[in-house]
């Protein structure tokens, strides 16, 4: 996926940090609303498409979501 040059709103950069973030998140949750219009690599589709191929080969071999969310929260702590 090629870069483009991102226009800073003009303010931006004198917001305090939590508002850059918040204005970040605002414009996230405005393309999220429309999920297929986000482009994906092709190679995070086939990296996707394979796991879910490993999955489906043997589903005992997952470790489920919750089990890998309680693992990394206690990595952080």
């Amino acid at each position: 996926m090629a870069q483009t040059q991102i226009h800073v709103p003009p303010g931006f950069d004198d917001l305090p940090k939590i508002d850059q973030v918040r204005y970040l998140q605002e414009l996230w949750d405005r393309i999220a609303n429309c999920p297929g219009e986000v482009p994906a690599p092709d190679s995070h589709l086939d990296l996707a498409e394979a796991r879910l191929r490993r999955h489906r080969d043997d589903p005992s071999a997952s470790t489920a979501a919750i089990e890998v969310l309680d693992r990394l929260s206690r990595r952080s702590e």
